[in-house]
């Protein structure tokens, strides 16, 4: 009985009205029976009256018709074209979401639907739309405490959607841009990964390497902290320029290199100095001098390396204090990469912004 507050707790906690599931589940209220001429023939002059409401400007008109045809007609072929029409009024009354929803009716519904791709074309302009709107604040007449987070959601129905598409890898990559915007690494990673796993012949995949190279990047703290991230960071950038030579993004690649390089040669050089100069145990001292010229060796922490050899092979006592090392700002160095992402966003934003007017 002692678990009973907790069990009644969970029972009558609120929980969300609508989950990532919801988006894929049969409706119950759809007929699916074969249409009588009558139903046909009064589903066919409701459309009409739709078509000619919205070519007069009559979005409310429109709407009430085709509303008429899913509540009524939902086992005739005009009911598909209905939810797609009243997607279309939707959008450019810029109530995405329920335009959003109508288009994932007709997934639902009627996949076999002539119109498919366009239906998730929408599907990613208004996802897009989000994603450009920001954290939150007032964006195509909606209000909305987190826009990106609607926005990651979308992008994920319409991966699972439709995931053979070129729509897939995109909707990946947003995500990944999303995630990083909102200091989310983690989730940029898994985005990232996915992309460059299930879409590696994608025209993105180039991208998602440099892309993964510069997240993993911006988690290093400094050489004297775990490396993990470096490490990540230098297969990378290793594996992109293998993989892509002919990449736009090959000379930051190759800049990025050198620097998470210096970093990791650093944390060698660390361990060295402390054997040396705090324990004066040359022989493990030099394992690390070595190591530091091995992984690293056109870099400052390398040279360093070089000159500590050189004194031990002279004879000379070890130096009182350890090397100074110079910081390098990795963090903004790679942030760059992302920036450049949300501007070319924010043009396609603008290019694509006369389809919601």
């Amino acid at each position: 009985m002692k678990f009973l507050p907790t069990l009644l707790l969970i029972i009558f906690l609120p929980t969300a009205s609508f989950g990532f599931l919801d988006w894929f589940r049969s409706d119950k209220n759809v007929d699916y029976s074969v249409p009588t001429i009558q139903q046909l023939d009064a589903a066919d002059q409701l459309y009409t009256a739709a078509l000619d409401a919205r070519d007069k400007n009559k979005p409310k008109t429109a709407l009430k018709s085709l509303r008429t045809i899913l509540l009524d007609y939902s086992n005739t072929p005009v009911a598909a074209d209905a939810l797609f029409l009243a997607g279309e009024i939707q959008m450019k009354q810029r109530n995405l979401s329920e335009a959003f929803k109508n288009f994932q009716k007709i997934v639902n519904r009627y996949p076999g639907y002539e119109r498919f791709d366009a239906v998730i074309s929408n599907q990613f302009i208004i996802a897009s739309s989000f994603m450009n709107s920001g954290e939150s604040g007032k964006v195509l007449g909606i209000f909305g405490s987190n826009h990106y987070d609607t926005a990651m959601e979308y992008f994920e129905v319409i991966i699972k959607n439709s995931p053979y598409s070129d729509y897939a890898p995109l909707s990946l990559m947003n995500i990944a841009l999303i995630a990083q915007q909102k200091s989310d690494e983690e989730l940029a990673i898994d985005a990232l990964d996915r992309l460059i796993t299930l879409y590696p012949r994608s025209l993105l995949t180039p991208d998602a390497y440099f892309a993964m190279a510069q997240v993993f990047a911006s988690l290093i703290q400094g050489p004297e902290y775990d490396q993990g991230s470096t490490l990540e960071a230098i297969n990378y950038y290793q594996d992109f320029l293998i993989l892509f030579p002919r990449s736009q993004y090959v000379d930051e690649a190759e800049k990025g290199l050198q620097r998470v390089s210096e970093i990791y040669a650093q944390s060698k050089l660390i361990i060295a100095e402390f054997y040396y100069v705090n324990r004066h145990e040359e022989e493990a001292a030099a394992v690390f001098y070595n190591e530091t010229i091995t992984v690293a060796p056109e870099t400052e922490a390398a040279d360093i390396a070089r000159q500590r050899l050189e004194r031990m092979e002279s004879g000379k006592k070890p130096p009182r204090f350890k090397v100074k090392l110079k910081s390098n700002d990795i963090p903004s160095a790679v942030n760059d990469f992302f920036v450049e992402r949300w501007r070319a966003i924010d043009l396609e934003e603008a290019e694509n912004d006369s389809i919601l007017n």
